[in-house]
């Protein structure tokens, strides 16, 4: 990203693919100081530098970013804010037993359709028998962004048509797989769960996509991720939690003996948002709003 001096539009430009002699700090550090001079740079005009949180890249002493402000003392480091949201979402799901089942059934659903297509065939018919459109599955990857976003809401698209199915399957064909799915599938806990997550991934995977505005500065990056966790903080730790019409009337519809356990979800939300909080501290925001880059791009 770079801005002229003559604009206050900063721009996003791929600049190339460099081959490195090796994986480490050092050899890194030699290509993007080669890279500046091969394309006539100033390299002292470089004011930032963000990548993933790898310590090869931010080590405070030996990584990328410490070599590099031996050169240029003025540069700040940073870390990528769509990697920081990704690893604060990931911090949180592994804390919650709730989750971690959900996360199961997640993959066991994408994987029993995934690697059959007469099981998807199966699911297409009752689709067309009830009505109903079946969309593709979606898998869970964990150095994708969005993926989550994309497993659950696919999964709550087909959830009726995958209960019948499993319903079929667990009596017509004993199958165990089928029974562990219509179990937790026919659970009003885990089904009222998804509709939550899928809202507070929705508000994230909007994060996310703002991340990759062309246009967008650093300063607003960090702004639009500390407005977002206090919206979330907001709407669902205050003293009143304000869910979504959806997951309201899937509440209203359970039984008294099945009323919704919502304290696996809002620990889930109260981690979520602590993980963030300390992934978007706000005295990163102040460092960079102090700092006069156009001060050292028109000085350089």
């Amino acid at each position: 990203m770079f801005r002229s001096v003559t604009s206050t539009e900063h721009k996003t430009v791929f600049g190339g693919i460099v081959t490195l002699s090796a994986c480490n700090a050092e050899a890194i550090t030699i290509a993007v100081k080669d890279f500046y001079t091969a394309n006539k740079l100033d390299l002292m005009k470089m004011v930032m530098f963000t990548s993933d949180g790898a310590s090869v890249m931010l080590g405070k002493n030996n990584g990328v970013a410490a070599r590099l402000k031996q050169s240029i003392p003025h540069l700040v480091e940073q870390h990528c804010v769509a990697h920081r949201e990704d690893l604060g979402v990931d911090d949180a799901w592994k804390k919650v037993p709730m989750i971690r089942e959900m996360e199961t059934l997640l993959r066991t659903v994408y994987t029993v359709f995934s690697c059959s297509p007469l099981r998807k065939s199966k699911l297409d018919g009752i689709a067309l028998v009830t009505e109903c459109e079946a969309v593709s599955f979606r898998p869970l990857n964990e150095v994708r962004w969005l993926s989550r976003h994309f497993a659950v809401g696919a999964l709550l698209r087909n959830y009726e048509v995958a209960l019948k199915y499993f319903d079929h399957e667990r009596v017509e064909e004993n199958d165990p797989i089928a029974k562990y799915c219509y179990k937790k599938l026919s659970d009003s806990n885990f089904h009222i769960s998804f509709v939550a997550l899928n809202d507070i991934l929705g508000e994230l995977a909007s994060l996310c996509k703002l991340f990759q505005k062309s246009s967008l500065t650093t300063v607003e990056a960090v702004q639009y991720a500390r407005a977002t966790i206090t919206q979330i903080k907001e709407q669902y730790l205050g003293d009143t939690v304000f869910w979504s019409n959806t997951v309201r009337d899937l509440m209203a519809l359970c039984r008294e003996d099945q009323e919704y356990d919502s304290e696996p979800m809002l620990s889930f939300i109260k981690l979520l948002c602590e993980h963030m909080e300390r992934r978007f501290p706000e005295d990163e925001l102040k460092e960079w709003t102090s700092f006069d880059f156009h001060t050292v791009t028109t000085q350089s």
